[in-house]
């Protein structure tokens, strides 16, 4: 239904309320809220008292290495995700663990018309899977308001392979979502 969204920050932390829409929301509400939210309630239920208990477990979640390579894109927060992977650096000493984020560089530019096949309304695609002989697939899916595009490497993947992994990547990552 029709609400009024609010969203409070506290130490990188984000709580989003979506209030009734009668409600009048000015500065004294917000400022209520705030308060409310961070003040330490001794019920463990507080931003305040939250923040030690999350950072940690996020912080030990974001330097782990995800199984597929991807950039996600939230329309409704503006949340952006690139995975996180490890590769190796060789130089003549030594060989290094080096973490890279998402996409590799010649594969950025190959995002934008992907995102804009999404986007166009006369389409209404909701998923589309590109590659060409000298790269993997890039499958691209929109869904609610987020999208993301999944990069596997491997030229001889096959089209049902590229649907089995997209389809196998989207139940790991949103089967968790609910909407109400």
């Amino acid at each position: 239904g029709v609400g009024q969204l609010v969203a409070l920050t506290y130490k990188s932390i984000m709580l989003v309320l979506i209030l009734d829409e009668d409600v009048q929301v000015d500065a004294r509400l917000l400022e209520s809220l705030r308060d409310s939210c961070n003040a330490a309630s001794g019920d463990g239920l507080s931003l305040a008292e939250l923040q030690p208990l999350i950072a940690p477990q996020y912080k030990e979640i974001m330097e782990q290495e995800d199984e597929y390579r991807f950039v996600y894109y939230n329309h409704t927060n503006h949340a952006l995700r690139l995975s996180n992977q490890a590769s190796m650096s060789r130089s003549l000493l030594r060989t290094t663990g080096v973490t890279s984020l998402g996409p590799k560089a010649a594969e950025k530019p190959l995002l934008t018309p992907l995102h804009a096949t999404l986007a166009d309304p006369k389409l209404k695609c909701r998923e589309v899977s590109w590659k060409s002989a000298d790269r993997g697939w890039i499958c691209a899916k929109r869904w609610c308001d987020r999208e993301f595009y999944l990069l596997l490497d491997g030229t001889s993947t096959s089209l049902s392979r590229c649907q089995e992994e997209c389809a196998r990547f989207a139940s790991i990552h949103f089967s968790n979502i609910v909407m109400m």
